[in-house]
This record gives structure tokens, sequence and C-alpha cells, in this order.
């Protein structure tokens, strides 16, 4: 005689909503690289360096006007999610402007020998900003809508790659934060500047170093948003290290930490399982 063995019912994981745990185990993610050239080093970014299992690479190559649609790393349409640009006038107030858009493609002329995270068609080598050379200003921003509610880790690359000399005067100040659609005002959001020692693109770094380490290059910061809410993302140059005020924007990965489980969401997940197994035997030896 051969048994028949119950199968778990759907009814079983109806907990797992009431907790409302994610059964996803690869983040959502967003990568946006400015700059004229489209990167052939697709894996060769800040999260991919932070996190060795992601091997997504689809990119979207921003140039001096916003996309009209724009994918998620895996590849997927990300339908009802619009990256707008824009500009801030660099001399009073810290609101960008999204009906003016970057002026300025930055093309890397400086970095281009080493073996270095700048070489080739790097996403940290071109990139986009406002004014025109021998100017101080404007600042640079970029705003992102339609995203899910959730948390983002925000990663962003920041730097003026057609100097090679006085690199401390180009310091890069990097805001992230969140706001209804529309201009918005940085002032108050958080931030991390990427300090350039050194006279010389030799210096840069060989490998994507958080800011607050030794040959820093990106800064990581972290925004939460509700439904409806736009994550914001602006750069302005250190001025006050006697150097240009304008803002350098090289790329962008917004990453949904929301749909990572943590440890203990797995434990969770074993722990209902194990529960509903017990209880499909005990009515199985009832029989």
């Amino acid at each position: 005689m051969v048994e028949s063995y119950p199968v778990m019912k759907s009814s079983i994981l109806t907990p797992l909503l009431a907790l409302g745990l994610s059964v996803s185990a690869s983040a959502q993610v967003l990568m946006l690289d400015f700059g004229g050239t489209a990167t052939d080093r697709s894996t060769n970014s800040p999260y991919h360096t932070v996190n060795g299992t992601y091997s997504d690479g689809s990119w979207n190559n921003i140039g001096l006007v916003d996309p009209g649609s724009v994918v998620f790393g895996n590849g997927d349409t990300a339908t009802g999610v619009s990256v707008t640009m824009g500009l801030n006038s660099g001399t009073t107030g810290t609101t960008i402007n999204l009906a003016t858009q970057p002026t300025n493609l930055l093309t890397g002329t400086a970095y281009t020998a080493g073996s270095n995270i700048y070489t080739s068609n790097s996403i940290g080598r071109d990139g986009v900003f406002g004014g025109s050379s021998g100017t101080t200003t404007p600042w640079v921003g970029v705003q992102i809508t339609g995203l899910a509610a959730g948390t983002y880790d925000v990663y962003v690359a920041a730097r003026n790659t057609n100097t090679g000399t006085a690199q401390s005067n180009y310091d890069q100040i990097v805001f992230a934060g969140k706001s209804v659609t529309g201009n918005f005002d940085f002032g108050g959001y958080g931030s991390g500047t990427l300090s350039y020692d050194g006279s010389s693109p030799t210096n840069a770094s060989s490998s994507w170093v958080q800011e607050g380490n030794s040959g820093e290059n990106y800064v990581k910061l972290s925004v939460s948003i509700t439904a409806g809410e736009a994550i914001n993302i602006a750069v302005q140059g250190d001025g006050a290290s006697g150097g240009a005020n304008r803002g350098f924007l090289n790329a962008i990965q917004i990453v949904n930490t929301s749909t990572i489980p943590e440890p203990s969401a797995f434990a969770a997940l074993g722990g209902l399982a194990a529960l509903g197994l017990a209880a499909a035997g005990r009515r199985r030896h009832r029989r």
C-alpha cells in the first residue's frame, strides 16, 4: 500500500503575508550611468563591490536629456519610474530646478591610463555637469519618481575626471533625501563628502572605496520613502576648499533593501514551514 502525503496548502503560507516577510532574495536595483558613452564594464561598480553575489549589468546611459524610460539592473522595464535631472545656480539657496538640465558632458579626458576604476568606459569615468570650463557653478541634481515604498541604499560616484591637477579643489558633497514630485531643496538632506587628495590621476583608487576611507570615490546614503514620494540626489562642489563649486555626477545605483529578507526572516520562514508540516502530519495520523 502506498501512502499519500498531504501537500502543504497555500493557506500555510498566509502567516508570511501577515508578518510582512518578503520571499525575494534579490534586490531591486536601478543603475544610472551618466555621460555620453555606455559602459563596457557593467559589473565594475560600488554595489557590485559591496555585494559580491550581485551580477546584473543593465545600466541606463543618460546624457544631457532625461531618459524616456528606464530598466532595472536585471533588464526588466522599470514601469512608472522616471528620472529627471536639474541644476541649481550655485550662488544662493539649495533648490534644484528640474526645468534646467545639465549642459556639459564629462568625458574623463584626464583618466585615460592605468589599471583603475576610471579606465575604459567605466561608469566612474564619464558624467554630466553644468556650466562651462573655468566657471565655479552650478550644482547638479536628479529626482527619481515611481519607485515602490521602502528603504533604499543610494550609491553615488561624483568626480571631475576631466582634470588631473589640484584634485582637492574638486571635492564633492553628495546629498540624498526625499520629497513630493517637483523641484526640491536638498539643504536638510543626509550627505557625505568625497575628498580627493593628491595632484594626479595616478593617485586614483584601483577599486571602489566608500566615503570615509582612504582613496574614497563613492558615497553611500540611505533614504526611506512612502508611496508617491521621490528620491532626490544632489551634488555640490566643496568651494570651501578654495576650488570649484560645480557638482559632477558620474553614476548612481539605487538599491531597494526592503526586498532582501534579514536572516531572522529566513528563520521565521523555516519555523512556519515546520509548523505546517507538523500539522499536516497530525491530520494524516488521525485518519
